[in-house]
């Protein structure tokens, strides 16, 4: 009798799951939004989460988006994504469209950070008008100026001296490139650099890499409440040094400021406050408000973590590749040593006369663009894109890596051919619409100009000096990379030989 009684108990039990796993799935058809564009089904509570666990998203979905097509629908934990993995919708949208989808919402892991002050997740007019200022503040210390260009060419020094120091032994260049590009924002919005060996230097450095593993689509913007855990704790405190350290460059700044000598971004917010406050603006988009010392903090932080990470896992792609393509290395050096030679630095004069050595440049950033999907946009209302209803408010994904390796646009679109982007008398370089690895449309990165330069010029300057190789005997690196937010290469070792 006790064992009847227990088998009909699990009997009873089953049943009930068995009514509750159709239940929610009825739930979830039920209300899953009408004429969304084609996508994978994925299961109730996790979405199609699982399928992430062996390849990153943008590979993913790029393998999606040959069964579903270029726009589709993908739900993650309980987010719903729209992913747009062709060059021509994604500017039917975000051109087409631009009121719609250049709207931000912040994701749960963009919350720990905030909103207000930032460059990149603010909306409607106050966006417009710190944009403006943001992108006058580049202007005025960055992109254009002869002395950002110093300023690059002087950081140049700095990192060749300390190839040199190695000897043509091997070794990891992914520290020494981040602290020589992280140099040149630091000095745009700090007013100064800061020496390879400082710790704090290194400290800001780690915690700015740290932020780059929050994906659109990782666990805690997939499953909301997860942000709440001790799973995020460490992500939360990380953010928390990373507020405290830019708020005492601030202090510091405010202490020694002179409104007749701009040095920064930071003395230049405190000029246009100050401004503002006598011309009796204060109460206009930039009032008390919306330009204090909160959002300057909250804007340096979108400045120097994007002006860190980006260029430098270009460059480090770039050297990557030139250590993989030697036959491609040689031309791009040929090519500098007719224009340059060796006497002298390079200059952004220089640039229209490299079309080999710039045509390698935008290979790298097609065949490994830092960020594959962007940053995410969501739909400010509901709207119609090629057929499909996108709901208001829905998170959506640039497939950049998609439209970089679309074979019915790059021919054998794996393979690293400079060639692509020259003209049939290699004497000018050719620029593809499909090439979007800044993004496209109103939000596409306001630090472009700046970012192109420094590419540039370091990547002139190192190979202009030395011969870069793996070591002997290793196995070659994978380029397959680390992703997150920015797809960057896995640790790898070059050997810099000086040329003689």
């Amino acid at each position: 009798m006790m064992a009847f009684t227990e088998l009909l108990d699990w009997t009873s039990l089953r049943s009930i799951i068995i009514f509750l796993v159709v239940f929610l799935l009825g739930l979830y058809w039920i209300r899953r939004p009408r004429n969304l564009p084609p996508g994978p089904l994925g299961l109730p509570f996790v979405g199609s989460m699982l399928a992430l666990r062996n390849a990153p998203a943008h590979v993913v979905f790029t393998d999606w988006s040959k069964i579903y097509g270029d726009v589709i629908s993908v739900r993650m934990g309980f987010k719903l994504f729209i992913v747009l993995n062709d060059i021509g919708c994604i500017k039917r949208a975000l051109h087409n469209q631009a009121d719609v989808f250049s709207y931000r919402i912040l994701s749960n892991t963009a919350k720990m950070t905030g909103v207000k002050g930032s460059f990149v997740y603010e909306n409607g007019a106050i966006w417009k008008e710190r944009r403006r200022f943001g992108l006058g503040a580049l202007r005025s210390f960055g992109m254009g100026k002869r002395s950002a260009e110093c300023s690059v060419n002087d950081e140049s020094r700095y990192l060749l001296d300390c190839f040199a120091a190695q000897e043509g032994k091997a070794f990891d260049p992914t520290d020494l490139v981040h602290n020589a590009v992280s140099n040149i924002i630091c000095k745009i919005c700090f007013g100064y650099r800061f020496d390879y060996t400082d710790e704090k230097f290194a400290q800001l450095l780690a915690r700015i890499r740290k932020q780059f593993v929050f994906t659109a689509t990782c666990l805690g913007n997939s499953i909301p409440w997860l942000i709440h855990t001790p799973l995020y704790s460490h992500a939360k405190e990380n953010i928390r040094s990373l507020k405290k350290s830019i708020d005492e460059i601030i202090q510091e700044h405010r202490e020694s400021y002179d409104k007749n000598d701009i040095r920064d971004i930071i003395d230049m917010h405190f000029a246009e406050v100050e401004k503002r406050e006598n011309s009796g603006k204060d109460n206009d988009l930039f009032g008390k408000d919306n330009f204090n010392d909160e959002t300057l903090g909250r804007g340096l932080y979108d400045f120097f973590v994007a002006g860190s990470d980006t260029s430098s896992n270009s460059l480090l792609w770039f050297l990557m590749y030139m250590a993989l393509h030697q036959d491609i290395q040689k031309k791009v050096q040929s090519e500098i040593d007719d224009v340059i030679g060796g006497s002298r630095q390079p200059s952004s004069s220089d640039c229209p006369n490299l079309p080999y050595t710039n045509a390698a440049i935008l290979e790298i950033q097609r065949i490994r663009p830092v960020g594959p999907l962007g940053l995410p946009r969501h739909t400010k209302d509901q709207t119609t894109l090629d057929g499909h209803t996108l709901p208001k408010h829905t998170c959506v994904l640039i497939n950049v890596w998609a439209v970089h390796h679309d074979p019915a646009t790059w021919t054998e679109p794996e393979k690293y051919n400079p060639s692509r982007f020259l003209s049939v008398d290699r004497k000018s370089v050719i620029h593809h619409n499909s090439l979007i690895p800044f993004g496209t449309g109103r939000r596409s990165c306001l630090g472009e100009n700046l970012a192109k330069m420094e590419m540039f010029l370091f990547s002139v300057n190192i190979l202009q000096q030395f011969t870069v190789t793996f070591p002997e005997g290793k196995p070659t690196p994978s380029q397959d990379g680390v992703a997150g937010l920015v797809l960057s290469p896995g640790p790898f070792e070059l050997c810099f030989t000086r040329r003689s």
